[in-house]
């Protein structure tokens, strides 16, 4: 004996499987970073302090030394993880940071460099060159799983399922007490998009950028 819905029945069966929601995929949260002025703003921090670090990668991040600058300026890296500075200068340098984070000194060097240097306490290491006054640079060392850099656009991509509920923004001259903000109740435009806004000074006004506009 065989056993049949009824059609208005069947029908409202296969309506339910049909327009079941599809499983959850990860998102990127897209963050566009501007200055005062609208302009895109690079080398802007953006951390997500949700997540606490599960494992620190193992390649060794870089800053190179190029046309007597530090590149990239800014870089983010996770606790425990170890970075090399190569130069690619046709002169030597001396890198060198003072920070409670990480203080270390390199020896004067060209084409060949040291060992990469770990650091193994979240915060902040500011680099200077004992040779170049005009060289500053910023390595940023996140104990969480979320932290990501702005391009040169201003823009910045946290692989993060859904938006958080807040934001660390951090850049090195902004007028933020410690160059830092904290943002709450996110708000993404329609294409998704999270726009934030930073005062930031000039860099003719920062420590190390003073000696690119003096005679």
């Amino acid at each position: 004996m065989s056993f049949q819905l009824p059609v208005p029945l069947l029908r409202a069966s296969l309506m339910l499987v049909f327009t079941l929601p599809p499983l959850v995929a990860a998102a990127d949260v897209r963050v566009l970073v501007l200055d005062q002025n609208g302009q895109p703003l690079a080398n802007a921090v953006i951390e997500s302090r949700h997540e606490a670090l599960q494992r620190v990668p193992e390649e060794i991040a870089v800053i190179d030394q190029v046309n007597k600058r530090f590149e990239p300026m800014v870089i983010a890296i996770a606790q425990g993880q170890s970075v090399n500075f190569p130069n690619n200068d046709n002169i030597r340098h001396h890198v060198y940071s003072f920070s409670p984070i990480r203080q270390f000194s390199t020896e004067l060097y060209a084409d060949v460099h040291g060992d990469p240097i770990l650091f193994d306490q979240p915060g902040i290491a500011v680099l200077g060159c004992n040779i170049h006054d005009s060289m500053v640079g910023y390595i940023y060392v996140s104990e969480f799983a979320h932290v990501a850099v702005t391009d040169a656009q201003g823009s910045a991509t946290l692989a993060l399922d859904a938006l958080p509920p807040s934001l660390s923004i951090w850049h090195p001259w902004s007028t933020d007490p410690d160059n830092r903000r904290e943002l709450s109740a996110l708000a993404p435009d329609a294409d998704g998009t999270l726009r934030i806004q930073l005062n930031v000074r000039q860099p003719e006004q920062v420590f190390g950028f003073r000696a690119l506009t003096q005679p």
